[in-house]
């Protein structure tokens, strides 16, 4: 081992315990500062709000099996032909229903990414559930797996995310004080844990970037639009 990564290694493992610089060492103040936040109010009003303000649809559903019905309208307005989902059951009667009522080309996701790329790229929607979401910002939080590869939320044009209402937090921090990683599938029997993946999907409304003359453009770097059913 050369000692230059000796030395390496050993500032790092003297850092473990240090306390880093920007660690919160007054928390009576941080709880004082907390305490004069504004109220989120209603979890479901509040990240519907923050997603239509960009551009996000959020529909309320009142159970799984109302889903397939629910998202019949998003699909003859965006005029949704062909859709990919990931290999979850759950997803089966939603894949059964764009199948046979809607006539809607579905793909599931269950070969190698390398043997699907192209037909990932070429649908026009792709299907995931949703691990959590936080009510403050709007944003989705989703854990790609073997069996919902990230490209799923990123590569098709129209994003169709299916959020429990269970899994609203109300901030970034509820969220990970909560132990809600796990296998990124909803009801999921799998242990819960704290460690973070390590890939891990946070999603604030449809993709848009904007040049140096502040130009907005939406769908350059993802989907255009991004369609959220709210279940429960």
């Amino acid at each position: 081992m050369s000692d230059a990564r000796t030395r390496i290694l050993e500032r790092l493992r003297r850092a473990e315990s240090v306390r880093p610089y920007y660690a919160n060492t007054e928390p009576a103040r941080e709880r004082e500062w907390l305490a004069r936040q504004p109220a989120l109010g209603d979890l479901a009003a509040r990240f519907t709000r923050e997603q239509e303000l960009v551009g996000g649809r959020v529909l309320p559903v009142a159970g799984w099996d109302q889903v397939p019905a629910a998202v019949a309208p998003w699909v003859r307005e965006f005029a949704i032909g062909s859709a990919a989902t990931g290999a979850v059951p759950r997803l089966d009667p939603l894949r059964a229903h764009l199948a046979g009522a809607l006539g809607v080309r579905v793909l599931t996701y269950d070969r190698e990414i390398e043997a699907q790329r192209a037909a990932i790229f070429g649908v026009d929607c792709g299907i995931t559930t949703v691990l959590g979401a936080i009510a403050e910002t709007g944003t989705l939080i989703l854990i790609p797996s073997p069996a919902e590869p990230r490209l799923l939320s990123l590569a098709p044009p129209i994003h169709l995310a299916l959020l429990e209402r269970r899994a609203l937090h109300p901030t970034m921090a509820a969220f990970l004080e909560s132990g809600a990683f796990g296998s990124g599938t909803p009801g999921s029997a799998a242990p819960l844990v704290t460690t973070p993946p390590s890939n891990l999907v946070m999603i604030s409304g449809p993709s848009r970037t904007a040049d140096i003359e502040l130009t907005l453009t939406i769908g350059v770097h993802g989907p255009k639009s991004l369609l959220i059913a709210l279940i429960g």
